[in-house]
């Protein structure tokens, strides 16, 4: 791309226990054909060596403790593909594990207050394309999008897409079926977030950061929709590419389909979705739009799962906490 001012730019990359998806997601970001200001990693408390991982590989000095306030160091390094440019290392240990939310949140309000004009943000086992930021960052200035993110394909089938969206469904799983709702090159308002999303630190001024008590599943849709609702100009550059493991929802249909679908969850944290998809709703949809979907999930545990009024009662209990923005469930543990 050509330079009109020169952009400044930073990826934040959140991480928690996956030390070698985040050296390969690493040396991509250092790789970019449009250099990056700084990086700073996330690192979610891992346990799994993370940081002595990182320290064995060069691009950390030592160790921090994930005891206390969360702890930074920075180191400089060489960018490999422009000899006379060097980045920032920042590794920011965090002192708990605050999900993907609250290592967002960290890497947004550090990058925010370093003065840079774009965040470019990822989780640890996403793959940016090598002209990924270069064309996320050249189609934002020359459509005035605010918001841009790539196209995120299967890890391990180029023509896949690693997620869908809810109102996906009549979508054939394929890139190019994708593509073809492309307009110049973008499809304006749809985003696979966090996923090398590429975000204006003005419209962080304008709306705000991550709301980090989600934790996981929701905060980068909320963010979405709180950007969308203050009319934030956004889209997916077909050019840019991010290669992610694939994470397609379950989705069930209610009534035989005669009522839809609705998202659903079997992990042990699935409470969570649900909250956060009180929030989500509290904010954003209408009073009709509301009590429609809440009649899907109660139908869905009512016959799909066979009269579970254990999972009925829990699931209210935690959309509701989301709906009246309490977030006072889970109960936090009591310290040993």
């Amino acid at each position: 791309m050509t330079d009109r001012k020169r952009e400044k730019v930073a990826a934040v990359i959140v991480t928690y226990n996956r030390k070698k998806p985040l050296d390969e997601c690493l040396h991509a970001v250092l790789r970019q054909s449009y250099p990056v200001e700084a990086v700073y990693i996330i690192d979610n408390a891992s346990t799994d060596g993370t940081p002595e991982y990182l320290r064995e590989k060069c691009f950390i000095e030592k160790a921090l403790s994930p005891e206390g306030a969360p702890e930074e160091e920075v180191k400089t390094l060489p960018l490999p593909p422009f000899p006379d440019k060097t980045v920032e290392i920042h590794y920011v240990r965090m002192h708990e594990n605050t999900g993907g939310a609250g290592g967002f949140y960290e890497g947004i309000k550090r990058c925010y207050e370093s003065g840079v004009d774009w965040v470019w943000l990822m989780d640890d086992d996403g793959i940016p394309a090598e002209d990924q930021l270069a064309e996320l960052l050249d189609k934002s200035l020359r459509n005035d999008l605010l918001m841009a993110g790539p196209i995120v394909i299967d890890k391990n089938h180029e023509q896949t897409l690693s997620f869908r969206q809810g109102d996906m469904d009549g979508l054939e799983n394929s890139v190019d079926a994708l593509k073809e709702y492309a307009v110049n090159g973008i499809i304006y308002n749809c985003m696979f977030p966090f996923n090398g999303t590429l975000i204006s630190t003005g419209v962080i001024e304008k709306i705000g950061n991550i709301k980090k008590e989600m934790f996981i599943w929701g905060d980068e849709k909320e963010y979405v929709m709180r950007a969308e609702s203050n009319n934030i100009r956004m889209g997916t550059v077909i050019t840019a590419l991010h290669r992610h493991p694939a994470r397609i929802a379950n989705r069930a249909e209610v009534l035989f389909g005669f009522l839809g679908k609705v998202s659903v969850r079997t992990d042990p944290k699935a409470h969570i979705y649900y909250r956060n998809l009180g929030y989500q709703h509290k904010k954003y949809f209408t009073v009709k739009k509301k009590l429609k979907i809440l009649i899907k999930y109660t139908l869905y545990f009512l016959i799909n799962s066979r009269l579970n009024i254990k999972g009925l009662i829990k699931f209210y209990r935690y959309y509701f906490d989301g709906a009246t923005d309490r977030f006072l469930l889970p109960p936090k543990r009591k310290q040993p």
